[in-house]
């Protein structure tokens, strides 16, 4: 569940419990407001961009001064009241590390479909990797891998939680498919690290699918 956002009033930092430092915290974001915001900059930051005018460099990054005057615009102002604090409690806070914050610029961290470049590093121990998706899939999968399809990569996870909860947000049976990280990379794949939880490649062939998780 998604968690409301507060600040300390003593030292100023988001946070997701009530009381910090000892003292109430001040209200900034309730959930569902924090959802949706953050749903909405994932969209602007990751997919649409020119819907709303926001430009993005090579990299996938914007101005968080132009991403700020997108959100307050988006659908006729209904998100008037966000401020930039609003958009970096939600960048620092997220637990999947979608957002990454350099100066005044902000990017999605993972998870594009629109043409940009993000530099990531490459990882030569990647370890075993999960992926979420439906087993009506699967014997597509198992024939041709596992492809970016509207996306620039596949998107892989260092957790079964975090790879059965990306099947279940899609109709279906989820299933998780145990992806042999250390083997794609010895194979010639590159395997990058996008965030402390979230890693991609270009294409993962049905021989490094190792196991099916049908239960969770």
């Amino acid at each position: 569940m998604v968690q409301p956002i507060y600040k300390c009033v003593r030292c100023g930092c988001f946070v997701e419990e009530p009381v910090h430092c000892g003292v109430a915290a001040r209200l900034l974001l309730d959930s569902a407001d924090r959802l949706r915001i953050s749903k909405l900059m994932s969209g602007l930051l990751r997919h649409f961009p020119q819907a709303a005018g926001l430009n993005l460099d090579r990299e996938g990054y914007a101005r968080i001064a132009e991403l700020l005057k997108a959100l307050r615009e988006w659908r006729g102002g209904c998100l008037g009241w966000i401020t930039q604090e609003h958009i970096l409690a939600i960048a620092s806070l997220d637990p999947k590390g979608r957002f990454e914050v350099a100066g005044d610029r902000i990017r999605a961290s993972y998870g594009h479909s629109c043409r940009v470049e993000p530099c990531y590093p490459v990882v030569a121990k990647p370890g075993t990797l999960f992926h979420g998706t439906q087993a009506e899939k699967l014997s597509s999968i198992m024939r041709h891998g596992l492809k970016p399809i509207k996306r620039l990569y596949v998107h892989l996870t260092k957790t079964v939680d975090n790879a059965w909860e990306t099947a279940c947000r899609r109709s279906g049976t989820p299933i998780v498919l145990v992806v042999d990280g250390d083997g794609l990379v010895e194979a010639g794949f590159e395997v990058y690290k996008a965030s402390e939880i979230i890693y991609l490649t270009r294409h993962v062939p049905p021989s490094f699918i190792k196991e099916i998780i049908w239960e969770w």
